[in-house]
């Protein structure tokens, strides 16, 4: 046996250099918020598709929710067509991400029963579990 040990280093890259607090930088290039009114868009005139569809209420206020986790299951066919509209729409009508079209999309369709079917009241809202799988019958 030899007693010479051969100096064996692991290559690759060095150790990341520790960063500094970066928060007296980005608060010395903060400037203070501008508390300006959100200008009010024009109406824009849209032609209706069908005209037995009533125009969906708009509210005034908007109202922050917490969001909750929902999952469905749908026709293949069906989100394809919604992702590829969310993909070529998305920059035009604002939304802010997939999860923001989906839920503009239940919420129209929430305002259009609630108009046919309740005089345009609202439903109560209810957190219970909603029954699993097909109806019977």
């Amino acid at each position: 046996m030899s007693d010479d040990t051969p100096n064996r280093q692991i290559g690759g890259l060095k150790p990341r250099a520790k960063t500094q607090d970066l928060s007296r930088l980005q608060a010395r290039n903060r400037t203070e918020p501008k508390q300006e009114a959100a200008p009010q868009p024009e109406p824009v005139s849209v032609k209706a598709v069908k005209p037995s569809r009533a125009p969906s209420r708009k509210s005034a206020t908007v109202v922050v929710d917490s969001t909750a986790r929902m999952t469905t299951y749908l026709s293949a066919t069906t989100r394809d067509r919604a992702r590829a509209t969310y993909r070529a729409t998305s920059h035009l009508e604002g939304d802010k991400s997939w999860s923001d079209f989906v839920e503009r999309a239940i919420l129209a369709e929430v305002e259009r029963r609630e108009l046919t079917h309740n005089a345009g009241e609202r439903y109560e809202g209810d957190s219970s579990p909603l029954p699993v799988g097909r109806p019977l019958g």
